[in-house]
């Protein structure tokens, strides 16, 4: 039985752990720059959950097995959009920062589930190089929207789901 709920800064030792084995999983699937060497850094962490906007999902023996930043409203990187559009411009939340540590399967979809009790119109980016996150987003309902560039200007390719 998976369980998510709100991660606290006593949680961060072992989320950081799970950053790391994402991290090494991206460079053997040949996503080696999404994350580079320290990203998510642990400063982005720590303010996502004293913002109340992180989550880990734990099993029976609350191990930590995923986690990832939730945002409803507005997320700036998402103001321009090139390459196409955004087709909703309702409210939404943001998904960022997923990460598992490899020990369950279908992380994307306890996540999504997660989101989508919250809100029904969710946005998400990833780098080019993420095949796999885009086969995965794309096998959910996304559509991807166009390009957005984060605050330090690397491009990332950008997927909606709006549900009715």
């Amino acid at each position: 039985m998976i369980k998510i709920i709100k991660a606290s800064l006593q949680n961060l030792e072992d989320i950081m752990k799970i950053y790391e084995y994402a991290r090494q999983f991206m460079k053997k699937t040949n996503n080696p720059n999404q994350w580079g060497e320290n990203e998510p850094t642990i400063e982005r962490i720590k303010n996502y959950i004293l913002e109340d906007n992180f989550y880990i999902g734990i099993n029976e023996n609350n191990e930590i097995l995923f986690s990832f930043a939730f945002i409803i409203g507005e997320d700036c990187t998402y103001k321009y959009i090139e390459n196409g559009k955004w087709n909703d411009e309702s409210n939404y939340g943001t998904i960022h920062s997923l990460a598992s540590n490899g020990k369950i399967k279908h992380v994307f979809s306890y996540c999504l589930s997660f989101c989508l009790l919250k809100i029904n119109h969710i946005r998400i980016d990833t780098h080019e190089d993420n095949k796999i996150m885009q086969k995965i987003l794309l096998k959910n309902g996304f559509k991807k929207s166009g390009v957005i560039y984060l605050s330090n200007g690397s491009p990332r390719l950008a997927y909606e789901l709006t549900l009715d």
